[in-house]
């Protein structure tokens, strides 16, 4: 969390026009709370379990969050990706991993927008693009207006979704 408050800190003094941080779904920056010096060597004493680290790592989520928003004052464009789960072709941490994409796949369709799996390379071309769409926009204006945007799946269909689709041989409903 320091880390990335010392980029957002070094951002806002170079006048950096965008600020991209790759997030989680359903953070909530205002109340995530620092750990506290017991927290954090309390910590290594217990097993640290499923549900546990689960809600640790929205807690830390928050915290980076909080950390661009109040060391990135003077950033015009504050663009905050929220992903639900993101998935690869590969599995990289076994059956867990493959577990939890499985059941993704199965019931995405069902599931609110906002939740859907994205693919990382749907992720990461929609970051670019919408970079590219943020710094055109900006590069227009004289003033650029103080704005932080929280986007999710569905932008990242609107912002790289067809780019993906052509690229990856899908059809148009697959997304």
């Amino acid at each position: 969390v320091d880390l990335i408050g010392s980029i957002a800190r070094f951002c806002n003094g170079i006048n950096v026009r965008t600020l991209t941080l790759l997030s989680a779904i359903d953070v909530d920056h205002e109340s995530a709370a620092p750990f506290t010096r017991e927290e954090i060597h309390a910590e290594g004493q217990r097993p640290l379990g499923w549900l546990r680290s689960v809600y640790l790592y929205f807690r830390v989520k928050g915290l980076e969050e909080r950390a661009v928003l109040v060391n990135a004052e003077n950033v015009p464009h504050i663009r905050l990706f929220r992903p639900s789960t993101i998935v690869t072709k590969e599995s990289r941490y076994g059956w867990v991993d493959r577990t939890i994409f499985y059941i993704h796949h199965l019931f995405d369709s069902y599931m609110p927008v906002m939740y859907r799996s994205v693919d990382a390379k749907l992720l990461g071309m929609a970051m670019v693009a919408d970079a590219e769409r943020v710094l055109q926009f900006s590069a227009q204006q004289d003033e650029p207006e103080k704005a932080v945007a929280e986007l999710t799946y569905a932008d990242y269909v609107s912002v790289a979704g067809k780019l993906f689709e052509e690229q990856h041989g899908l059809g148009g409903d697959e997304l």
